[in-house]
């Protein structure tokens, strides 16, 4: 009986080191294919962007944090690369979405560029790159009614103007950070 223990001892040890050599081993191939792929190219600062907004939006119906899609007009070419612009959509956030107030305060939308995805299969994310929209306000004649006595209650029903973005409006920018170009990741594979 004595020579069956250190038998069975020799089984059950040898499938937990296979084990932890198993792990040890997959470990850095699992660590270099979470890596990004190389940069293909760098969209410089001061890179001139024109694109139109896929849907309408407003500083009095769209909310912050909701997203948007766009479609980038015209081709973009630097650092040695093009990107086109037939099929190249984007994906953007509205960060900030203040609708017009009392005492001409002004509607607002700030949005943010946050990736475009390339038909030829590169993918551009944008650092922080934000457009402030303004609607018009209405400040001075709030304030110029405020310091008449007795009509000074009627600046607290001036309303500013919302702002109004319809849908395929053209918007112009430049970049103000690096926008890094990279292979787009391939589609997960369907179950």
């Amino acid at each position: 009986m004595q020579s069956t223990k250190p038998a069975l001892m020799r089984s059950t040890l040898a499938p937990r080191t296979i084990a932890v050599i198993a792990c040890l081993c997959a470990t850095p191939f699992r660590a270099a294919a979470d890596q990004p792929d190389p940069i293909l190219c760098t969209l410089q600062p001061g890179t001139h962007a024109r694109f139109e907004i896929a849907t309408t939006l407003s500083s009095n119906e769209s909310k912050t944090g909701d997203t948007f899609s766009f479609l980038l007009l015209d081709p973009i070419a630097t650092d040695g690369c093009t990107l086109p612009a037939n099929g190249s959509k984007g994906s953007g956030t509205i960060v900030l979405a203040g609708p017009a107030g009392i005492h001409g305060h002004e509607g607002d939308l700030t949005l943010r560029l946050d990736s475009l995805l390339t038909p030829d299969g590169r993918l551009v994310k944008f650092d922080d790159q934000l457009l402030e929209i303004n609607g018009g306000n209405k400040k001075v004649e709030a304030g110029a009614l405020n310091v008449i006595p007795d009509v000074g209650i009627a600046a607290n029903f001036i309303r500013g103007k919302d702002v109004r973005i319809p849908a395929n409006t053209p918007i112009a920018t430049d970049l103000l950070h690096p926008a890094i170009v990279r292979k787009a990741p391939s589609p997960a594979p369907s179950p």
